[in-house]
């Protein structure tokens, strides 16, 4: 079945596309059922960092930045979370590591499971 979009997920489509086009690779995560659980995408970036973006729904994701040397189990330099539009966005502007205005410091995670929508 056809899903026909509504205006209200067109700018959260609209920014899968650019995530999409600036390489980020896209894997649906399934739970014990077969069901769709989540969508993860992640995309190594020749300046020494990995980004990732973590979808639940239209209002739940997550997008964090990490060296390479730290991924997957460090600290991130960076992280958002918000709607689909506004993580995409942010990580599309993020600065080049390394570069003026980019993030440069670890910030350290919490110590339990973060779920979307529950904050940090």
């Amino acid at each position: 079945m056809l899903l026909t979009p509504t205006n209200e997920d067109v700018p959260h489509i609209a920014a899968l596309q650019r995530a999409v086009e600036a390489g980020f690779k896209f894997m649906h995560l399934r739970d014990g059922h077969g069901e769709l659980a989540a969508i993860y995408a992640e995309r190594r970036c020749g300046y020494g960092v990995v980004e990732n973006i973590t979808l639940r729904g239209m209002d739940e994701a997550v997008a964090a930045r990490f060296r390479v040397e730290d991924y997957p189990h460090g600290d991130p330099l960076w992280r958002e979370h918000g709607t689909v539009e506004e993580v995409i966005t942010a990580v599309l502007e993020l600065p080049p590591h390394g570069s003026p205005g980019a993030p440069n410091s670890t910030h350290r995670r919490g110590s339990g499971l973060w779920v979307p929508g529950e904050g940090f």
